[in-house]
């Protein structure tokens, strides 16, 4: 799909976050990947929007849950990562 809006999939990935209306904060100390994330001048059709809210999420198990966050959350599957209990 992001060779469709001739974009990498990185942008795609930031671009689908943005039009759901989350905070998108992409981590890169490469500046070329922070300018390319950056260029997020094109939209996704509800089609493909449609599309991509269809992809079932992996479970990589408690790598699912984000390490950053310092409170609980669920994996995708709906369990409290282990490092969180």
């Amino acid at each position: 799909m992001a060779a469709k809006y001739k974009v990498s999939v990185p942008q795609l990935a930031i671009r689908y976050d943005w039009q759901l209306g989350t905070v998108v904060l992409p981590k890169t100390v490469n500046p070329e990947h922070m300018k390319t994330n950056a260029e997020l001048d094109f939209e996704i059709l509800d089609d493909d929007m449609a599309t991509l809210k269809q992809v079932k999420p992996l479970n990589y198990g408690s790598a699912s849950v984000d390490p950053v966050f310092g409170g609980k959350l669920k994996s995708y599957d709906g369990q409290t990562g282990s490092e969180n209990k």
